[in-house]
């Protein structure tokens, strides 16, 4: 049996299959709109339909209906005409800002309680029954008590199921991980190199940073779906080798000593851990000899360093993001499979991410989830609430080949001593309470990547006990 999503590139069909591969749904088939008539629902017991999918009166509209009459089951995100009509609720204009989904029972999804951010289109929903089921989840708009309405109803048609929401949860889950393209820059950002913290989403009042909201926003629908399906949903684990959790180790050699390399990698290895090291190409001591030596037990990528470009437009520093991925695997022989920008800098929106992909680059770490130059406390998920790799998507519905993996912790960010004027000079004792939290819910609740970046160079200087820490903690 498998989960059919109808066929939509601008509904986003092809970032839906994404976020239920993300979290371990593999039995799913994409439905060009004449399968529609020929649905079985012993074959196919739940299809997904796309917001904008529908054709109201159409051919399609009616073969939904009959499948549904069979005991199909349907989710329909922003559902219209007839599909609103068999929910029975009335729609009224769209919600206006940034809302929050709070869930009134099951699916948990990994909360306890959090709302989660929802940005895109919503609409305002008022169930017309008195004898309504009580809706799943509710929208309201973020900081405000007032507003609440309907966001998931189920209805019975026939001998099925309708579940409507009233947001476009796929597409949410897109702006929140990806940042808003409204936020795109063309010749940078003044006096600062142009970020991806630039693009995040305005998500209004109190933020839950502290849960990777974007993440289990998808989570939620994958709930949805397994309380749809007629058996128990076939999951497949969503961590390699079964693992609850996972941290990502890597750092940014940024000229380092080849020396300082050599310390790092031999205490990250004698600690039972493995690195990736991403390297300016134009700017390392580091020779070819010495990349080979240290791919005996460590990884090496790109460090693309645009900052001499800053202000230039986006297309030069795509240009130039390019080339440096060329010069790299040109010099070291060695493919360029991951990488992350010097400063984390960026160009537009998914401008660099087309470029990785025509080089051969599978995923990308600029991403940087943290209150960073918005905020000073800590939270490890602030700004985009993610930590799976999804691959990136265009607003259009065009799945792009490359995996955004966010990162979570850079040492000189929250490390580094009076002389970086931006750290937020977290010392061991306080990284220790802080990180035994995080860790314990990535493993225990969240079951995500905790992705870090710790610069040899610092680690030398000021992050080794909190870079020990991260390791020791983690196994």
């Amino acid at each position: 049996m498998r989960v059919g999503i109808v066929d939509h590139q601008p509904g986003l069909s092809a970032y839906i299959a994404e976020i239920l591969v993300s979290w371990g749904v593999t039995n799913t088939e994409m439905l060009p709109p004449r399968r529609l008539e020929q649905l079985d629902p012993s074959d196919v017991p739940i299809v997904i339909l796309p917001a904008g999918s529908s054709d109201a009166d159409g051919p399609a509209s009616k073969a939904i209906f009959a499948y549904m009459q069979l005991g199909g089951a349907v989710v329909s995100f922003l559902p219209e005409g007839p599909f609103a009509v068999a929910l029975d609720v009335d729609i009224g204009p769209p919600r206006e800002g940034p809302q929050r989904l709070r869930l009134s029972g099951a699916p948990m999804a990994g909360l306890a309680g959090e709302s989660l951010p929802v940005v895109g289109t919503a609409a305002t929903w008022t169930a017309m029954g008195d004898e309504s089921p009580l809706p799943d989840a509710y929208l309201y708009p973020a900081g405000n008590p007032v507003g609440e309405g309907p966001a998931i109803i189920r209805a019975d048609v026939g001998q099925g199921t309708l579940l409507g929401l009233a947001f476009d949860l796929p597409r949410a889950v897109l702006l929140l991980r990806q940042g808003d393209p409204a936020q795109r820059e063309e010749n940078g950002r003044g006096d600062e190199p142009a970020r991806p913290n630039h693009l995040a989403c305005d998500l209004g009042a109190a933020e839950p940073a502290w849960i990777p909201y974007a993440d289990l926003l998808g989570r939620v629908f994958v709930e949805l779906v397994a309380s749809l399906f007629p058996a128990p949903l076939p999951l497949c684990w969503h961590l390699p080798g079964g693992a609850p959790g996972i941290l990502l180790y890597s750092g940014d050699e940024d000229n380092a000593e080849l020396e300082w390399n050599r310390t790092q990698f031999a205490e990250v290895t004698a600690e039972g851990g493995r690195m990736n090291l991403y390297v300016i190409p134009g700017n390392t001591h580091s020779t070819a000899a010495d990349i080979a030596a240290y791919q005996q037990t460590h990884d090496i990528g790109p460090h693309p360093n645009l900052r001499p470009f800053d202000g230039e437009p986006v297309r030069v520093r795509v240009n130039e993001l390019t080339r440096q991925i060329s010069e790299f695997e040109e010099r070291f022989a060695t493919p360029a499979r991951s990488l992350r920008n010097h400063c984390i800098a960026w160009a537009g929106y998914l401008e660099p991410v087309r470029a990785m992909a025509a080089s051969g680059v599978r995923m990308e770490g600029n991403y940087f989830c943290s209150t960073f130059l918005r905020s000073r406390e800590y939270a490890p998920y602030a700004a985009f609430g993610a930590a799976l790799p999804l691959r990136f998507c265009t607003p259009d519905g065009e799945l792009l080949d490359v995996h955004q993996q966010h990162t979570h912790t850079m040492d000189d960010v929250y490390f580094g001593p009076e002389w970086v004027s931006y750290s937020y000079r977290i010392q061991p004792t306080q990284w220790e309470v802080i990180l035994s939290r995080v860790l314990d819910e990535v493993a225990n609740r969240f079951h995500v990547p905790h992705a870090v970046c710790i610069h040899p160079s610092n680690w030398v200087r000021f992050s080794r006990a909190q870079g020990l820490a991260l390791l020791r903690l983690a196994t």
